[in-house]
């Protein structure tokens, strides 16, 4: 047994010595190296080299829609792959509480907003234009004489008179004076005396009136009185003026105002609240994302439906590192060939994010390149192969 196992090797040495002599070329295996991590290098494009990176076909306008309310779902509009429209309301919650509000508001301003209101806004200018004129006549009247001259002499006239008649009833006073109280002649005589004293009191103020000025308070009474007559009418113009849907200063004033004014934020208030039950595209496209159905509880801030725009797409790298960054500029010309599609596009950067990412330990950057053109077929979410030039 020996011998046999003895011989077999023999022969094995001898076949290999006279395989090493031979002639024939050797052909050396090729040498596997794997990826340390440390190499960022690609496959090229095309033979021209420069910087790689992989990317994603992006939608240029993508809206994320979550009801900021939170309840249950009344309806649903729209399916999964429907076009819409901005403004258009992909679904709802029950809202017949804020609905009812809504209307509230509307009718309130309506109201305050109609012809009859108008009306009613343009009476009140035309009472304060009035009230105006009829201060400014008062205040005008503290300037001027009170009375001509004829009229202060012939006063002075009467007041001489009323002093003489004073006078006569005191004398047929005195004369009964000592009658006992309730004497008829003592009782004619205190009558007529006392009717003959405030005569004269009348025509002597009366007297001093006309000859006499204005006081301060009277004057300050005047020009307070002609202030808020001002102040009133500037205010019931400014109300006539918003009525009509006219232009008017930031700094207008008035409590009519105010609750035009304040109608109208309820309006606003009680419309933004219907707008908080209602998934409401902002932009036109294409229903990627729809995640309810009727009866539904939704949770406010989850989101529930994503439009997208895709008309319009660019490309985002995904990991472009921090040793090639610096080779890369906005302006700079770039090839991007679709894997999906096997097509190459032509695209310039135009943004380099300034915030780096980590991608499986490395460091990296989004840039974000705009295609020169979009090829059938090419859809968001395709990945890409990216060379700048």
């Amino acid at each position: 047994m020996k011998t046999k196992v003895l011989v077999c090797l023999l022969v094995l040495f001898a076949l290999t010595a006279c395989s090493s002599q031979s002639n024939t070329p050797v052909t050396t295996l090729p040498t596997v190296v794997l990826d340390s991590g440390d190499s960022t290098t690609s496959a090229p494009l095309t033979s021209s080299g420069g910087v790689t990176a992989s990317g994603m076909v992006v939608p240029d306008h993508e809206a994320q829609l979550a009801f900021t309310l939170g309840g249950n779902v009344k309806l649903v509009n729209v399916a999964l792959g429907d076009q819409v429209k901005a403004g258009q309301v992909l679904a709802e919650l029950d809202n017949a509480a804020a609905q009812m509000q809504l209307n509230q508001a509307e009718r309130t301003l309506r109201e305050m907003t109609s012809p009859a209101g108008i009306a009613a806004a343009a009476q009140a200018l035309a009472t304060a234009k009035q009230d105006l004129e009829d201060a400014q006549n008062s205040s005008d009247s503290l300037i001027y004489p009170r009375a001509s001259d004829e009229l202060v002499k012939n006063t002075q006239g009467e007041i001489d008179l009323a002093k003489q008649q004073v006078a006569r009833a005191a004398d047929a006073y005195r004369q009964v004076a000592r009658l006992p109280d309730g004497n008829p002649k003592k009782a004619t005589a205190l009558v007529a005396m006392t009717d003959a004293q405030l005569h004269l009191n009348s025509l002597i103020a009366k007297y001093n009136w006309y000859t006499g000025t204005p006081s301060d308070i009277d004057a300050a009474k005047a020009q307070a009185d002609k202030d808020a007559a001002k102040a009133a009418l500037q205010e019931a113009q400014w109300f006539l003026s918003a009525l009509k849907g006219e232009q008017i200063p930031d700094d207008a004033t008035g409590s009519s105002l105010a609750a035009l004014e304040q109608a109208k934020d309820n309006l606003k208030a009680a419309q933004e609240n219907l707008d908080a039950t209602r998934l409401i595209s902002p932009i036109s496209g294409t229903v990627a994302v729809i995640e309810v159905i009727p009866g539904d509880y939704a949770p406010p801030g989850k989101i529930l439906a994503v439009v997208v725009d895709t008309t319009k797409l660019h490309v985002e790298t995904t990991d472009l590192s921090e040793r090639d960054v610096s080779k890369v500029q906005v302006g700079q010309q770039v090839t991007v060939l679709v894997k999906a599609t096997n097509e190459e596009i032509t695209g310039r950067v135009t943004a380099i994010s300034p915030l780096a990412d980590t991608l499986g330990g490395d460091v990296v950057y989004k840039t974000t390149i705009a295609l020169d053109n979009l090829p059938p077929g090419l859809l968001a979410g395709m990945s890409v192969d990216v060379q700048f030039e």
